[in-house]
């Protein structure tokens, strides 16, 4: 008898209500989020744009708060706490959007 692993479905399972933009929301990002430039220590939200590919995050971290830790490349490191554990995610600005006191 041969026993088989379930398959996985790919790191994409889920995520249609993540990966689709709201009507009024479709087309191109505004580039100035592409650009945006986050500090040190700053609070940042994760939320993944559909429209741009380049940079993401695994979509399980899509709605965390983090803190912006440094720079690598072009991307942005920010850790997060996930379930108690401290992790570092590596994302674009595009995804990224600064806390608001």
């Amino acid at each position: 008898m041969r026993t088989t692993m379930p398959s996985s479905n790919g790191p994409l399972h889920s995520t249609r209500g993540k990966l689709s933009n709201d009507p009024r929301d479709r087309g191109t990002s505004p580039p100035q989020r592409a650009i945006a430039d986050y500090d040190e220590g700053q609070k940042v939200h994760l939320k993944l744009d559909p429209s741009v590919n380049d940079g993401r995050f695994h979509a399980r971290f899509n709605g965390h708060t983090g803190t912006v830790v440094g720079k690598q490349g072009a991307a942005v490191k920010v850790e997060i706490v996930d379930g108690g554990k401290t992790k570092t995610i590596l994302a674009k600005p595009a995804h990224l959007k600064a806390q608001t006191e």
